[in-house]
């Protein structure tokens, strides 16, 4: 368990879904709301979990909040903690990022204003039929997909057999890949 960067209190670990089909372990602080995500934590959580774990006061959350004056430290490594400036982010989105080790402090309700501008972000660039254009055509059948084992949570779509040619020139690498270094070890280059 890590201490709160804003309260010094203990932070709560918080399990998220993330993209693709993985879990997150967070930390979040039950006292002021606040959420530590260690480095690439942020980014690939699913945007519809923030909903889950940031709903500590709805009226609240409306409100931004103001970062403390106060210096913050890391909870992992101490290093002082300094607000991210990016450009692309709107102005009540405020980060503070660790330097040393790339963890970042979200004061409550900001990971649930950068996963809305996330989403937003993505739905916008993309479209939704653009989403579901660049998935494997496996995928946008969902009526194709089985579920698989006692791993209930994974499903595996039903995927067309490989064609011969497919499987022909898998092997014919390989076999160019063992020929190379077994020339390789002869020669002894």
């Amino acid at each position: 368990m890590i201490g709160c960067p804003h309260c010094n209190r203990e932070m709560n670990e918080v399990t998220v879904r993330a993209n693709p089909g993985q879990l997150i372990v967070l930390d979040q602080c039950g006292q002021c709301g606040g959420i530590w995500c260690d480095k690439w934590e942020l980014f690939p959580v699913d945007p519809d979990e923030a909903a889950r774990i940031d709903p500590l006061n709805q009226a609240l959350l409306k409100d931004p909040t103001t970062l403390t004056h106060k210096p913050l430290y890391c909870p992992r490594c101490t290093a002082a903690l300094h607000v991210f400036a990016e450009p692309i982010l709107p102005k009540d989105i405020q980060l503070q990022r660790c330097g040393r080790c790339d963890g970042i402090w979200l004061n409550r309700g900001q990971f649930r204003r950068y996963k809305e501008f996330q989403k937003r972000t993505r739905a916008q660039k993309l479209g939704a039929q653009a989403i579901v254009a660049k998935l494997p055509s496996v995928y946008q059948n969902p009526k194709s997909w089985i579920v698989t084992g006692t791993q209930g949570i994974y499903a595996y779509p039903r995927g067309e057999p490989e064609p011969d040619d497919v499987v022909e020139k898998s092997l014919s690498a390989a076999g160019k890949v063992i020929l190379q270094s077994l020339l390789r070890l002869v020669l002894g280059v």
